[in-house]
């Protein structure tokens, strides 16, 4: 862990800034969040089936596969266990764990002293609303292979970043630079949230305990490669359907450690108000509320559409703001032919279910929940993650970006945290010496938090308090306080 050093020997580094460009950090709630992504445009050897990994934080290290084994929720590795063709092409995944917070009418309703955040992806092209995040990035490039969050209005945060779109995951941080032009087809937060991430390189038991058992696998295929799915696939309560780029499949495991069943149809095309040959780009599908959020290729229709699974009724709606008006579409930050290829729903509640996960909340224990700052309105970003290290709760805190005033430069920065309703201040960690040259847009600093296991703390719940200063010393500027509970 880097110290502070003499404010006289950072000062020569100073004089070298002034060519230095402005570097654009990710930012937001899910900076840094674990993710699962399925990429298309030249990785090799799996292709856009196969499930890829970024764990906690910002390493520009490349994603991993999961391993080879069979209980693995890698659909590429399920296609080969049963026999089917090579080059079947996926557009997007679900494990039934999103958070879709819409009413019956596709009205977005998110519950009180809740908060939820729509993580999303665009197909290159794309081009963003003028002035906003995504118009930026596009600027920047590589728009399709980047990772966007929005924070849902009526969400329990601060009101500052409410309706808020931020870049969360570079390609560079999600490992995928290298060759060709890559789009990310699929995202998957739930997956790794709050898991044994290092342990994936054996699926060891503790990852694989922390994943309910039934698991499914929502997905659909694209339309250019629905020939190659075998015909057993297409099946719906038990009576063959049209193979269809538009209807979702599902494949489930009854236990831990059990093979995954023979991919079906968990809705057909016509349920969805979808014709035979349209092509479902993004999925988000809650198992508990029965609410699915999906895209379609193409802008024909509106790019956030909204079907109640619940019901018998088909068809589907377009995914409306709180006022039922107004398209979520409208207010993501992306223009109107903009192609959505990607998305996934979060909820991160705070203590709804009762019991610690598994049994209960995933996300009030393992994602950080933004609240408001010491010092005024907090001008740099923080986000935390939980995470499971064998037998160790450990928790990853990250601060991004520079005090608004110096801007990029030398300085410190500081972990705090504060207990519950108490806000004395408690050092956390080492001051860390910041670094304007950083390979990471924004330096993020980070400070791990072991939580010793014979802590009996289940619900208690613990803020990181972030502080970055210039090397004078002259402006300080607080990061978005997250609260985490245990």
């Amino acid at each position: 862990m880097l110290r502070p050093r003499p404010i006289a020997v950072l000062a020569a580094v100073v004089a070298g800034l002034v060519s230095l460009p402005a570097q654009v950090p990710t930012r937001g709630v899910l900076a840094g969040a674990p993710v699962a992504v399925l990429v298309d445009g030249g990785l090799a050897p799996g292709g856009d089936a196969e499930t890829r990994v970024h764990r906690n934080g910002f390493s520009l290290q490349p994603t991993v596969p999961l391993p080879a084994a069979p209980s693995a929720p890698d659909l590429r590795q399920i296609f080969a266990a049963l026999g089917a063709p090579a080059g079947i092409g996926v557009d997007d995944i679900s494990t039934g764990r999103d958070d879709v917070l819409f009413d019956g009418n596709g009205v977005m309703a998110v519950p009180p002293s809740s908060w939820g955040v729509l993580s999303f992806s665009l197909r290159n092209g794309a081009v963003g609303a003028p002035g906003s995040r995504i118009a930026q990035q596009v600027a920047e490039g590589d728009v399709g292979a980047t990772l966007f969050s929005w924070v849902l209005p009526g969400s329990a945060v601060p009101a500052q970043l409410i309706q808020r779109t931020e870049r969360s995951h570079s390609r560079q941080e999600l490992g995928l630079a290298g060759a060709g032009v890559l789009e990310v087809d699929a995202i998957d937060v739930p997956l790794l949230l709050g898991l044994d991430q290092q342990g994936l390189s054996q699926l060891e038991p503790g990852f694989q305990v922390l994943i309910q058992a039934p698991q499914a696998i929502y997905f659909t295929v694209s339309h250019a490669t629905r020939h190659l799915v075998p015909a057993a696939w297409w099946l719906f309560g038990g009576n063959p359907t049209l193979s269809s780029g538009a209807s979702i499949l599902r494949v489930l495991k009854s236990s831990q450690f059990s093979a995954w069943s023979t991919p079906h149809v968990f809705v057909p095309y016509g349920v969805l108000g979808l014709a035979r040959d349209e092509d479902i780009d993004g999925l988000a599908y809650d198992e508990v509320r029965e609410k699915l959020l999906f895209s379609v290729v193409g802008t024909a229709r509106d790019q956030f559409l909204f079907h109640d699974v619940s019901t018998d009724a088909p068809g589907n709606l377009d995914a409306k703001m709180p006022d039922g008006v107004d398209k979520v579409s409208d207010h993501v930050g992306k223009a109107q032919n903009d192609d959505v290829d990607a998305i996934c729903t979060l909820d991160p509640q705070i203590r709804s279910v009762g019991s610690p996960p598994p049994q209960g909340d995933d996300f009030g224990s393992s994602c950080g929940s933004p609240r408001q700052g010491l010092l005024g309105v907090p001008s740099v970003h923080g986000s935390a993650f939980r995470r499971h290290q064998g037998a160790q709760t450990i928790y990853d805190a990250w601060l991004i970006g520079w005090p608004p005033l110096s801007g990029q430069g030398p300085g410190y920065a500081v972990l705090f945290v504060t207990f519950g309703a108490d806000l004395t201040l408690h050092l956390a960690g080492p001051v860390q010496l910041r670094d304007p040259l950083a390979a990471v847009p924004g330096d993020p600093r980070h400070q791990e938090l072991v939580i010793p296991p014979v802590l009996a703390l289940t619900g208690f719940d613990i803020t990181f308090r972030w502080a970055a200063v210039d090397v004078t010393l002259a402006e300080i500027a607080e990061a978005w306080p997250m609260q985490v509970f245990l």
